[in-house]
């Protein structure tokens, strides 16, 4: 029997939350063909705020039960906290910051996510976004969802040196230059360990080169309040899960399976889905990124097979239901 998992990173893109039974349902589909427990839903992280109120979307999908969680944050908090960090709102808006988070935690939600702190941009339609990991607004959020015991989920594209951007990476929202940010992400970590830090797509592509299995163990070693969501798939050679043509098809990279094994309890499943509403206006980036979901759940399905049972029953959702408390 195919192995049951629980999918953490799933995204709802729509214009308001009339969309959320339309999704519901198409979710649910998905959840029935892929044996998907539990979607947990979230916006993606927006530079500005728009799209539906994530904390009406989790009162909207309680009649479902356990078969939906809901993050809040990525299209409210998120570019709050950017734009205050630009300066391009009153510094007295962090006080509205701080409340919109305290708003949140206590609204049902299982966190706040997905949160940006280094974001590159993939395309034209694809945000840049940056942030110090350190900064005294991420802190705010590092507080609130350690004193609400929630979880917070955030995408940080790791800069260990500053270095010139690579040619691959055509977007012209990105800048010529990445300013090294790892350390300010450690002392992120080290501020409360009371907060529960899922740090997202392990194991996927990485464009800049540094989010390798050798500095996850590193870290995981370090620092006990850290988790990490695996997006197993990619054309790369340092992926969790490489794919391509050839005889060879699908190869399972051992390094990465190294890392599980050792931590099977810090590792959950996020497939960074996109599911857009048909009425959806102002998607950009996320139609591109929705016709590629369907292949990275299905790497994510590859790869718990591969596991050993014990291991893949913990990565694939038994960890996911204590960390966001989804029983």
């Amino acid at each position: 029997m195919a192995q049951e998992w629980t999918d953490i990173h799933f995204h709802w893109t729509m214009d308001d939350a009339s969309s959320t039974q339309e999704l519901a349902e198409k979710s649910l589909a998905i959840m029935q063909t892929e044996n998907i427990r539990t979607l947990v839903v979230s916006s993606q992280p927006k530079p500005g705020p728009s799209g539906a109120d994530f904390l009406e979307v989790q009162k909207l999908v309680a009649p479902y039960g356990k078969r939906f969680a809901v993050l809040g944050g990525g299209n409210s908090l998120n570019p709050l906290m950017h734009q205050i960090y630009e300066g391009k709102v009153p510094a007295e808006t962090i006080e509205k910051f701080r409340a919109l988070a305290e708003r949140s935690a206590t609204s049902g939600v299982k966190g706040f996510g997905e949160i940006a702190l280094h974001h590159i941009s993939l395309n034209d339609q694809h945000a840049y976004e940056a942030i110090p990991a350190d900064d005294e607004l991420v802190k705010i959020l590092v507080d609130v969802v350690a004193k609400h015991d929630l979880v917070i989920d955030v995408h940080f594209d790791p800069v260990l040196a500053s270095m010139a951007k690579p040619a691959r990476l055509t977007s012209p929202n990105n800048p010529a230059t990445f300013e090294a940010n790892f350390e300010a992400f450690e002392r992120m970590l080290a501020h409360n360990r009371k907060a529960k830090i899922v740090w997202a797509h392990a194991g996927g592509v990485d464009m800049l080169g540094h989010y390798t299995p050798q500095l996850v163990a590193s870290l995981l070693e370090k620092h006990p309040n850290l988790y990490f969501s695996l997006r197993p798939m990619g054309r790369d050679p340092g992926v969790m899960l490489q794919v391509g043509g050839g005889p060879k098809g699908k190869r399972l990279n051992p390094e990465w399976v190294a890392v599980v094994e050792k931590y099977p309890d810090r590792f959950v499943m996020g497939s960074d889905s996109f599911l857009v509403a048909d009425s959806a206006q102002r998607v950009g980036a996320a139609r591109i990124f929705a016709e590629n979901s369907a292949r990275m759940r299905q790497a994510i399905r590859d790869v718990l097979s591969a596991l050993k049972p014990e291991i893949a029953r913990k990565v694939g959702y038994e960890n996911a239901e204590r960390l966001y408390k989804l029983n």
